[in-house]
């Protein structure tokens, strides 16, 4: 079993350890087809522990030799994302179990922050003004992230936490293991990432502009950008359902 703790949860490192025996009480669960994330109590602090779905034989393979799996990747992108001044669940630590010399369960375990979705934070704002304000400041944290060569391949309203202080909004993001960084990234690239959002074509008539405005980027190659990878997901999406029907799941 391989275990990283950092170093300032080290009087935990024993439940830490325990994690993957199960042995502890929860306050809460939730769970996806893929991962099983868990609210727990270590003493008096609340910890994240997310359960990633145990890996195919091939990538068995391909974690324990050729890529990190994604418990490392979630730990070194919240120490990057920290580092570059971006806000994320501070990470506590991670544990790869590995079985017969090959890797076999991981899990992340972070701070657990209070804070509520993008999606949840725009409903309870109490009028348009305030609305826009919101996404004013998203858009600039975006193209901010963008700029620092970080793009999160999975940036839905679930991945992206809000909270208000004095100097306005500041976002969290949380599901940290698939970030692409490295370079600044091409506007098709962002216009995927954007897409992930979820958004009706209103909204994205709404955001995109903006978008484009602070970026300084063309609006309209922005766009066509955007509907291309919408209309790729859908077939995609419309192709694994068929698959699923198919193979009788």
């Amino acid at each position: 079993m391989e275990v990283v703790v950092a170093p300032a949860y080290r009087p935990i490192e024993s439940f830490i350890r325990s994690i993957p025996q199960g042995d502890y009480p929860r306050e809460q669960v939730w769970r996806n087809r893929r991962n099983t994330v868990e609210l727990v109590r270590a003493g008096e602090t609340l910890l994240v522990v997310k359960k990633y779905k145990r890996p195919t034989i091939a990538n068995c393979i391909i974690y324990t030799w050729f890529r990190k799996n994604k418990a490392q990747k979630a730990w070194e992108h919240a120490n990057l994302l920290l580092a570059k001044g971006f806000e994320t669940a501070r990470p506590i630590a991670y544990v790869v179990i590995k079985r017969y010399g090959f890797v076999h369960t991981c899990y992340f375990i972070s701070e657990y922050l209070p804070y509520p979705t993008i999606d949840q934070a725009y409903a309870q704002c109490g009028n348009e003004e305030e609305k826009h304000r919101l996404v004013t400041a998203f858009i600039d944290y975006t193209i901010r992230l963008h700029n620092a060569k970080i793009v999160h391949r999975d940036y839905n309203p679930g991945n992206i936490l809000v909270h208000c202080e004095a100097d306005g909004y500041h976002f969290t993001l949380i599901d940290i293991n698939r970030l692409k960084v490295g370079r600044v990234p091409s506007v098709g690239e962002c216009m995927e990432s954007l897409e992930m959002l979820g958004m009706n074509l209103q909204g994205m008539s709404d955001l995109l502009p903006l978008y484009a405005q602070r970026r300084g980027i063309n609006e309209e190659e922005a766009t066509n950008y955007l509907l291309r990878f919408r209309h790729f997901h859908r077939i995609r999406s419309y192709i694994k359902r068929k698959f699923k029907w198919l193979i009788g799941k």
